[in-house]
């Protein structure tokens, strides 16, 4: 969408998807676009509105988002381990009928 956009070209978004995961998807300096602040409406099912506007800035807090997830991008995933059980108890014959 951004690309072929023209400078002071607005795009709306009308989504279910909470700021907390769009934002990040939208806030991206390679846009180049601003995100103005989201619009939240509905009662029971809450709807949000963002604003971006090609050839304007980001804020400054969403330009250090981005930068936070793109170093969190780059470090190496935690190592996980797995603990095995080495069940040797036979459980189901142990039950009295």
């Amino acid at each position: 969408v951004s690309r072929v956009m023209k400078p002071q070209a607005r795009f709306l978004s009308l989504t279910f998807a909470q700021p907390h995961f769009r934002k990040r998807l939208f806030a991206r300096r390679e846009y180049a676009w601003s995100v103005g602040p989201h619009q939240t409406y509905g009662e029971a099912f809450h709807y949000f509105l963002y604003v971006m506007t090609k050839g304007e800035e980001l804020s400054p807090e969403d330009v250090a988002s981005e930068t936070r997830l793109l170093e969190e991008a780059k470090a190496p995933p935690a190592q996980i381990t797995f603990q095995q059980d080495n069940e040797t108890e036979d459980f189901l014959m142990n039950i009295d009928l």
